[in-house]
């Protein structure tokens, strides 16, 4: 190998991989942080770290030239860009050759030519890899578009022609609406990527998302890792990753391989990468989609059934290595599943969620792995990816992964902002997923009108009162020391009452010396015995069973952490103090869903606006999000400009209503 130092050009829970898997082949880490990650887990197990500027990615991790200085800086002989950020960057991979430095990844040209979604689909069409019809030419005009829109029929997909994630992308039922999402395609693509240009495709409603990982050295032999099966996906990006694709014909999979290894040999490729496809189930069609020549967020499942460690192999090629195993020699043994958990509500559009994680504990069960970014302590923020963790189940068969996973994911324990684990066990349930027959568009067509989060049961109600209680519990002689539930009555050994909100649900609790009763309305009280709280763990017994719990209490606020639910239990001085502020001028503001950047003000002081109508655009954790009127009337008040940054709720517009004819 030609370098003994490795810088990573990125954070979270890839930067921490690849610094185990350089540590892993005796070489020296480098890792690069923001001000907003300067206490992060990656910078606290590199071999030294490099600060390279601001929170905002644009002045860090997006910065090439802070990132070559710093990897010269530390005597780094080569850098790995993980995935995201800079890693599908010709321009970035070309500057650290020009700085003499090697650049774990596939060449320039490679990048270049495949990050180009029209290009890499004529380097499909050369190798005799079938791809989705639709329009594919360097005339972007808006008159072109909309003609070749024709032609292919709706449904159809707008798709930005650089980058992924979903960004860019808009799927069209109605050629009226073209022009617009057209626009909004062009937009968000190129505030993510600086490139506007878009191809169109045929909508494959029905399709399967199915990939194959590859492996390939500098000295011409490119190789398989098997596939996986990318489905089950919202608002087009993955959520739940599997290896192999349950359901695939012997056939049909043996082309698909044989498809992705043509077509790498035939664009010269030497290092990892992800050649993707839509699978039609109905039909045994399959096209060709695109190549993503980095690293893929999905590998560990394709490591843990091949055996095969593709990060650090994705190093040992770059430094000159010759792959030592030949095709029949790559075996694919067991099941793997992997969940993306991410800081977000997915029962609010999937809305990021930030904060600081108060509460960190995974999952221990054999046969499990984490990739994981974060740990108690860190601070989510709006500055980056919602993503904090990758579950990875390892099993023998599917249906044994699947229950690995769902176990994982129960005992899997994260506090502080809203994470989507109630989300993905949901999924896990799916019978379409149970059964390996899910589509890209089972997510729609199992929740059409989105996910709901879980009701407390009774039995919740009555542990987030207990957990309440005793977490406010006088303690030691002074019985004013706490406002607690009974601050005499519990000390002069008298049972009292005490009397808590939970929404619209009243509660009450009477009891002492670990015998407590919690009675709800229409439900029989739950009497408890040798009830206690400590450390985060709260243990009772009802009719000789016992019983535990992990919660975390912030406030009035009780999160059940293995049933993934947040209750607010109010006191009564807690329900006075709530007030009724939260009403104030709601009905003719546009507020800030959270802290970001004002991407685009579409509407002007005196316009006549109607409700929902859109007229402003924010940017956070790199999405663009439009914000619409909530009712008609005449804007009065814009309050921030384009690229002036925001906190959440903060007003951006205010609307003058119409008046209210008599």
């Amino acid at each position: 190998m030609n370098f003994s130092t490795v810088l990573i050009a990125n954070r979270g829970e890839i930067a921490l991989r690849l610094i185990h898997a350089c540590q892993g082949l005796g070489l020296r880490a480098v890792a690069v942080y923001s001000d907003a990650d300067r206490d992060a887990p990656h910078v606290v197990q590199a071999d030294c770290a490099v600060h390279i500027g601001p929170s905002e990615a644009a002045q860090s991790y997006l910065d090439g030239a802070k990132i070559i200085k710093a990897a010269q800086q530390a005597g780094a002989g080569a850098i790995h860009p993980g995935y995201g950020f800079l890693a599908e960057n010709a321009e970035f991979a070309q500057a650290c050759t020009d700085a003499g430095l090697v650049f774990v990844g596939p060449s320039p040209e490679n990048i270049r030519l495949m990050g180009s979604k029209i290009a890499a689909k004529a380097a499909a069409v050369a190798a005799k890899v079938p791809v989705v019809p639709g329009y594919y030419g360097e005339d972007q005009s808006a008159e072109i578009l909309l003609a070749e829109a024709h032609k292919i029929g709706t449904p159809l997909l707008i798709k930005a022609s650089a980058g992924g994630g979903g960004r860019g992308m808009r799927q069209v039922h109605d050629l009226a609406n073209f022009a617009a999402e057209l626009n909004s395609a062009r937009a968000e693509a190129e505030a993510a990527f600086g490139d506007g240009q878009v191809l169109l495709e045929r909508y494959v409603g029905t399709a399967r998302h199915i990939e194959v990982q590859i492996l390939a050295d500098k000295h011409g032999n490119v190789l398989h890792l098997f596939e996986r099966d990318c489905s089950l996906q919202r608002n087009h990006q993955k959520v739940i990753e599997e290896a192999p694709a349950p359901n695939l014909d012997a056939d049909i999979r043996a082309h698909l391989l044989d498809s992705a290894v043509r077509l790498t040999q035939g664009i010269g490729y030497d290092s990892a990468g992800t050649i993707e496809y839509l699978f039609d189930a109905a039909t045994g069609e399959y096209y060709f989609l695109e190549m993503n020549t980095r690293l893929q967020v999905e590998h560990p499942v394709t490591e843990a059934v091949t055996g095969i460690d593709i990060a650090q192999w994705q190093l040992r090629v770059a430094g000159g290595e010759v792959l030592p195993f030949a095709q029949p020699d790559i075996l694919c043994n067991g099941w793997s599943i992997e969940a993306r958990i991410a800081a977000e509500d997915p029962a609010n559009g999937y809305r990021p969620e930030i904060g600081e994680i108060t509460g960190y504990a995974e999952p221990k069960t054999a046969g499990l792995r984490v990739d994981s970014g974060v740990r108690t302590g860190s601070t989510v923020s709006h500055y980056y990816d919602s993503m904090l963790a990758k579950l990875i189940a390892q099993a023998p068969d599917r249906a044994s992964a699947i229950r690995l996973l769902d176990r994982g994911l129960e005992d899997f324990h994260i506090a502080g902002p809203g994470t989507n684990i109630a989300f993905l066990r949901d999924l896990l349930k799916m019978p379409e997923f149970t059964e390996g027959t899910h589509s890209t568009a089972a997510l729609g067509e199992t929740y059409p009108d989105g996910w709901t989060a879980p009701t407390p049961t009774p039995h919740q109600q009555a542990e987030a009162v207990l957990a309440r209680l005793l977490d406010t519990k006088p303690s030691g002689s002074d019985p004013w020391s706490t406002l607690g539930a009974w601050r005499v009555t519990e000390q002069a050994g008298r049972s009292g009452a005490a009397h808590y909100l939970l929404g619209d649900v009243h509660a009450q609790i009477d009891g002492r010396d670990g015998q407590y009763r919690v009675t709800l309305p229409d439900h029989p009280p739950f009497a408890t015995d040798n009830a206690s709280l400590s450390n985060g763990t709260l243990c009772y017994e009802i009719d000789g069973l016992r019983h535990s719990s992990d919660v975390h209490i912030d406030g009035d606020t009780v999160s059940l952490l293995g049933a993934r639910l947040s209750i607010d239990v109010q006191t009564g001085d807690g329900i006075l103090q709530s007030g009724s502020d939260a009403t104030l001028g709601a009905g003719n503001q546009v507020t800030a869903p959270m802290p970001g950047m004002v991407s685009e003000v579409i509407a002007s002081v005196g316009d006549t606006v109607a409700a929902g109508q859109p007229v402003v655009v924010i940017e956070a954790m790199k999405l663009l999000q439009t914000l619409s009127a909530p009712c008609a009337g005449t804007v009065s008040q814009i309050n921030f400009a384009a690229g002036e940054s925001v906190d959440s709720g903060a007003v951006l517009v205010v609307i003058e209503p119409n008046e209210t004819e008599e």
